[in-house]
């Protein structure tokens, strides 16, 4: 069965979306914790092993690779319209293989990069470069792409939804 995935009809969701990814950001780190978690409350969703899932994808998978915008990106796609039941195979996946495709191009062209090493230029792996970061308030420059790339996020949502393409398998 197809259900479609309404996003909150609040018109300002995407801002407060944004400006809660940034806070959190700033206040407590971790950027796929930071934008999956305001997701959450403006979705809705309270399921706490949900960040807990996220909690290793910070400092690019904590070894530079993958940003944690995109990984959020992808995790907040996958709350919305992955599958719920893995015995659906190939046909419960194919739902979010190209928005999630179009996602990352997306938040590429945004923030510049899907590499948080080519974003940091930080190794994250070398304790001394990670601490450097965040200790000259380089990290500044996270907090901003945290805040953009949430915006991204919800944009391409709600891109999806007026598309008809916000749906899943249940």
């Amino acid at each position: 069965m197809i259900k479609p995935v309404t996003l909150p009809e609040s018109p300002d969701w995407i801002e407060k979306v944004k400006q809660r990814s940034y806070d959190n950001m700033k206040n407590h780190h971790s950027c796929t914790q930071c934008i999956v978690e305001a997701f959450m409350v403006e979705l809705g969703i309270n399921d706490p092993m949900v960040i807990r899932a996220a909690g290793a994808f910070h400092g690019g998978m904590t070894a530079s690779l993958t940003c944690g915008v995109h990984t959020a990106g992808l995790m907040v796609l996958g709350l919305l319209i992955g599958r719920e039941n893995i015995e659906l195979g190939l046909d419960g996946l194919m739902p979010i293989m190209t928005p999630a495709q179009d996602l990352i191009k997306r938040l590429d062209k945004r923030i510049g990069s899907s590499s948080c090493k080519e974003l940091t230029d930080v190794d994250f792996t070398d304790a001394e470069q990670a601490i450097n970061f965040i200790v000259t308030n380089a990290i500044a420059k996270c907090h901003d792409r945290v805040r953009d790339g949430a915006e991204e996020i919800a944009l391409f949502l709600k891109e999806l939804e007026k598309e008809g393409q916000l749906f899943r398998h249940d």
